[in-house]
Parts: structure tokens; sequence; C-alpha cells
């Protein structure tokens, strides 16, 4: 497998981010809203197909590549960043794969899109939740029971269609209009919290409005990520206050 060195450096310390197949989204989004103290090493790991199978195939061989760090590029922080294949093992797999690519790296600590997710639902009190995803729906029936498992409910759970499910590439083409439009047609009423599951999703630029449209939080995989990492080394970028309300009750301090 190859790695891109799209390393920059500053003074807050350094990310190791495995992402899927190209991981162009997840990169461009960290590279443009994380504080840029934070420098990052990205390191692309191949899906073969979007099921749980095959997600459960790529977080293992992330766990493998993550010695490339301990080998060749220390990082501080090392992150599996793909939301469904942070659950593709089941309840509690998002902190087996903490611990996982945390020692496969020997980095000071190890989180997942899920650990990031789970940790801002709980810090807007999340109980009930509408999901919007990318998936199929073994992936979304998936998730379902993960998200369940972790004590929230599930109000509703639907997947923005593409013309191949299976296909991981072909989330980066699905438009925010779409994610937009989709998102306020799959909101139920009762629910407290939407949830935009997946680091392929071109959201961040909709949260904003969605929450004002809404009236409720919204979460997404990418802003959460930027959320945790920022939290965990203390400092956010000041734009990122744009990416909802998540950044406005966090314990990290936003750099003006």
């Amino acid at each position: 497998m190859a790695f891109e060195n799209l390393k920059t450096y500053g003074e807050l310390g350094s990310i190791g981010l495995a992402t899927p197949g190209g991981g162009e989204v997840i990169a461009a989004e960290l590279f443009k809203w994380l504080h840029p103290d934070i420098s990052i090493s990205v390191s692309p790991t191949k899906i073969d197909t979007l099921s749980p199978e095959g997600l459960k195939v790529f977080s293992e061989r992330v766990i493998e590549n993550m010695q490339f760090y301990r080998d060749y590029d220390p990082v501080d922080v090392v992150y599996l960043s793909c939301t469904s294949g942070s659950q593709a093992g089941g309840p509690g797999y998002d902190r087996y794969l903490c611990e996982e690519i945390k020692k496969a790296a020997n980095a000071k600590a190890g989180y997942t899109t899920t650990t990031a997710v789970l940790k801002a639902l709980r810090l807007v009190n999340a109980k009930k939740l509408s999901v919007v995803t990318p998936y199929p729906n073994d992936v979304n029936e998936m998730e379902k029971e993960y998200l369940e498992s972790e004590g929230f409910t599930v109000l509703n759970i639907n997947g923005i269609k593409t013309a191949d499910p299976r296909n991981p590439n072909l989330i980066t083409k699905i438009t925010p209009k779409t994610i937009y439009e989709f998102a306020l047609e799959h909101t139920d009423p009762e629910a407290d919290v939407l949830f935009l599951s997946c680091t392929g999703l071109l959201a961040l630029d909709i949260i904003e409005t969605l929450e004002k449209d809404l009236n409720i939080p919204v979460i997404n995989s990418n802003q959460s990520t930027i959320w945790l990492i920022g939290e965990h080394f203390g400092k956010h970028s000041a734009k990122a206050e744009h990416l909802g309300s998540i950044f406005k009750l966090g314990t990290g301090v936003i750099d003006k």
C-alpha cells in the first residue's frame, strides 16, 4: 500500500489519519478546519466493498497499516476515519480499534470516527436519533444496532441511494444540496438530534443551516472528528465555530 506524505508541521502535535480509499474528503476537510498547528499524515486503506464484511476487512487492514507510523513516521495520535468501518465488529468495536491502532502505531492515543460521534452525541444529550447515511440497508442496520447498543434510540435510519450502493467511491459524488434535501425529508419530528453518518459525505457546509431549519443539533462524522481532535490538543481553529453547536459546548480553547 502507498502512504501519502501530506504532513504539515505545527506546535500542538501530530495525527496519523487512516482513511478509506484515497480519503480525499476527510483529509481535505481536516486540513481546512483543524487548527493549523496540528500536523496530519494520511494513510489510505482500501475498502473492497461497502458491506459489513468488507468494512470489517478494511478495519483490520488499518490495524496492520498503523505499524507504518511506529516504524517510519511517529505521530502523537492515530485516527481511524470511517464511521461504519469502526462499527463492523459489533458492540464495543470502536473501543477495541482505539486500543489496537494505538498499540500498532506506538502512539499516545487512538481514536475512531465512531468514538468521536458517540462523544459528540453525548455532549448534546442526544436520546432519539434520525440518521442519514449513504449506505446500503445491511450497513444501515448494522449502524442502527451499534447506536442502540450505546443507549440511543434510532427513530429512523435512511440511506441516500447511489448507482452502486456497494461502491464506496460514489459517496463523494453526493452533493451537499442532495444531502440537505434528503436530511430535511428524513428527520423524524420526534428526533432530538440528526446524525449525518459517513466521512465521505460533503456535509460540513450545510450543518449550520440544518441546525437552524430543524432547530436541533446536527452531528456529522467529519465534524465530530474535527471537534474531537481539537479537544485532544486543546485548540480549535476559529472558523470551526461554523461547524455546528458542538463547538460552542466543548471544553477546548477556541483560538481567536
